[in-house]
C-alpha cells in the first residue's frame, strides 16, 4: 500500500475515534486498516488468485476424499478477509466500504461455485465420498462452530499477539469446501445434496459476519453501537444479518433435534432386536428404519424368531403402526464328489435341486416361494419368501454341489414381513408395499409403477409395471398375494419391460403383458 493510500485511510478513520481505555486512537486505526484494507487492483488480483487455488485444491481433495488436502484448501482460502471487512465497515457505518466488501464476497462465492462445477465435470470419475456427503447435512453444531470461529477470527485480527491462531480459525470455519462441494454436487446433478452444502456455506457466512460484528463491538474496535445507526441503510443491514442468522438457526436446530431423536429411536430398536434374537446364532447386518417401517437383515446358522414377536416388541417404540421386514441369510458349504462332472448350466441345475427341496418341505407344511437363484464362481445365492423360515437342511448344500459338479457356498435369503395394521392401510399403499416387498433386494427386477382402481363392492383392478432381466421368478406368488390383499374381487395385471429398455430408453421395445 503506498503512502497516499495510507494517508487517505488514516484521514477516513481518524474522524471517527478518540482515545479510550481499550485502544488509543493510533492503535484502533491500525487495527481497522488490517480489518478494512484498500481493495485496489493488486489486492483483488491476489485475492482471486488465492481463491482460485483454494477452490482447485478443495475440489481435488473432496473428489479424492482426502482430509489432508481439504484442510490445505481451508488454510489458503482468503474469503474470511472480505467478510471481516464487511462486518467492520457495517459496524462503523462506512457504507462504501461495506458495499465493496459485499461485492467481493458475492463475486468470489459465485466464481468459486462456477469454477468448482467446471472442475468437477473435467474429472474422469467421481464418487461422493464422506468428505462431500459430510457437508450436506448441517445442523446447529455447524452454526455454533461458525459463530465461535467468526468471533475468534475478529479477535485475532484486532490483537496481533494472538494472530497466530488465524490458520486454526480458517480450518474451523471452512468457507471454501462447502462451496466446492456444492459445485461438485450440482455437476453430479444431486440437487437435494447440493442444497444441504449450500445451506452450510450460508450458515458459515452469516454466522461469521454476525459474530465478527459483535466481537468487534465487545472488544472496543468499534467504540460504540451508535456507529451502527449513523446510516439508516447500515442499520438495516445489521438487523438483516441478525434476522438471517436466526432464520438459519431454526431449521438447523430442528435438524439437530430430529437427528438426536432418530439416534435414540435407532438405539431402542436395536435393543429390542437383540432381545428378540435372544441366544440364537444370528448377527444383525443391517437395520433400516423409515418412519414406522423396520427392515432387519440377519446372517447366521439359526432360524430367526417370528417377525410377529419383533413387531409386537416395537409397538411401544414405534406405535401401533409398527411394520417389520426380516431378511435372513443362511449359509452352508457343500462339497461335490470327485467323479461328478460339471453341469452345463449350473443355474438351471441348482434351481431344479432347490425346487425338489421346496416340494419336500411343502409336505411338512412349510410354504416357500423360490424367487431367485444366482450361481457365480462357487457361490449359490438363493432368495425365498414365505410365512415361515426355511428349515435347517445340512445336506442341501451338498446336493447342490453334487448337481453342479463343484464345491459351492450356499446362501439362502428368506424374506418375511409382518404389518399389524394391514386392514387399515389404503389400497394403493398396500399394493405398492407388497410389490416392493416381493421384489426385495433383487437386482434383476425393478418396480416401475403400481396402480389400483375400483372398490370393495365393484371389484379392484390392480396394475403392476415391472422391469426385469427375463421373466422374474415368483410372479404367481405375487398375483396370489395381491389377489388376497384387498377385500372383494381383485383382478391383477402384471406387465414387464426388459431392463435394457429402462437403462437405454432410446431403444424402442414393445411392452409385453403378463396379466
Amino acid at each position: 500500500m503506498n503512502e497516499g493510500r495510507r494517508n487517505r485511510s488514516l484521514v477516513e478513520f481518524s474522524r471517527l475515534f478518540a482515545d479510550d481505555e481499550r485502544f488509543d486512537r493510533d492503535e484502533r486505526i491500525e487495527v481497522l486498516k488490517r480489518l478494512i484494507p484498500d481493495q485496489d487492483q493488486k489486492w483483488l488480483v491476489r485475492f482471486f488468485l488465492m481463491l482460485t487455488l483454494s477452490v482447485t485444491i478443495a475440489v481435488m481433495g473432496l473428489a479424492a476424499n482426502s482430509v489432508a488436502v481439504v484442510i490445505g484448501a481451508m488454510l489458503i482460502a482468503p474469503l474470511m478477509t472480505p467478510i471481516m471487512s464487511f462486518s467492520a465497515a457495517v459496524g462503523l457505518g462506512l457504507g462504501r466500504r461495506a458495499i465493496q466488501a459485499a461485492v467481493v464476497v458475492g463475486i468470489g462465492s459465485l466464481w468459486s461455485l462456477v469454477y468448482s462445477i467446471v472442475l468437477s465435470r473435467l474429472l474422469p470419475s467421481l464418487e461422493l465420498g464422506s468428505e462431500i456427503l459430510g457437508r450436506t447435512s448441517p445442523d446447529i453444531r455447524d452454526l455454533v462452530v461458525a459463530i465461535a470461529a467468526g468471533a475468534a477470527g475478529a479477535y485475532a485480527v484486532a490483537h496481533e499477539d494472538v494472530s497466530a491462531t488465524l490458520p486454526g480459525v480458517a480450518v474451523a470455519v471452512a468457507l471454501v469446501p462447502p462451496l466446492a462441494a456444492t459445485g461438485i454436487l450440482i455437476g453430479a446433478r444431486e440437487g437435494v445434496l447440493a442444497e444441504g452444502s449450500a445451506l452450510l456455506y450460508a450458515t458459515n457466512l452469516f454466522a461469521i459476519a454476525f459474530s465478527a460484528l459483535a466481537t468487534l463491538l465487545i472488544t472496543g474496535v468499534i467504540p460504540t453501537a451508535r456507529f451502527f445507526f449513523r446510516d439508516s441503510r447500515m442499520a438495516a443491514v445489521v438487523i438483516g444479518i441478525f434476522i438471517a442468522t436466526v432464520a438459519i438457526a431454526i431449521p438447523l436446530t430442528s435438524r439437530s433435534l430430529n437427528a438426536a431423536a432418530s439416534s435414540r429411536q435407532q438405539s431402542d430398536i436395536l435393543t429390542e432386536v437383540e432381545l428378540w434374537l435372544g441366544n440364537k446364532d444370528l448377527e444383525v447386518t443391517t437395520l433400516d428404519v423409515i418412519g414406522t417401517a423396520v427392515t432387519v437383515e440377519l446372517t447366521g446358522l439359526d432360524e430367526p424368531p417370528e417377525a410377529y414377536a419383533l413387531a409386537t416388541r416395537l409397538v411401544p417404540v414405534l406405535g401401533a403402526n409398527a411394520e417389520v421386514t426380516v431378511r435372513w441369510d443362511a449359509r452352508a458349504q457343500g462339497s461335490a464328489s470327485a467323479g461328478t462332472p460339471p453341469a452345463a448350466d449350473p443355474t438351471e441345475v441348482a434351481t431344479a435341486v432347490l425346487n425338489d427341496w421346496l416340494a419336500d418341505i411343502t409336505s411338512e407344511g412349510i410354504m416357500l416361494e423360490l424367487l431367485e437363484v444366482t450361481v457365480t464362481e462357487g457361490q449359490v445365492d438363493v432368495v425365498v419368501s414365505g410365512p415361515a423360515a426355511p428349515p435347517s437342511s445340512p445336506e442341501l448344500a451338498n446336493n447342490v454341489a453334487d448337481a453342479i459338479g463343484a464345491t459351492v457356498t450356499l446362501d439362502i435369503r428368506w424374506i418375511q414381513s409382518f404389518d399389524p395394521t394391514l386392514a387399515n392401510e389404503p389400497p394403493v399403499d398396500r399394493v405398492d408395499r407388497l410389490v416392493n416387498a416381493w421384489v426385495g433386494r433383487r437386482s434383476n427386477v425393478r418396480v416401475l409403477s403400481t396402480a389400483v382402481n375400483g372398490s370393495s363392492s365393484s371389484g379392484w383392478n390392480v396394475l403392476v409395471d415391472l422391469a426385469a432381466a427375463g421373466q422374474p421368478l415368483g410372479l404367481d406368488t405375487l398375483r396370489s398375494v395381491l389377489g388376497e390383499a384387498l377385500p372383494g374381487t381383485v383382478s391383477v395385471s402384471i406387465r414387464t419391460t426388459p431392463l435394457e429398455v429402462i437403462d437405454r430408453p432410446d431403444t424402442p421395445v414393445a411392452v409385453p403383458s403378463m396379466g
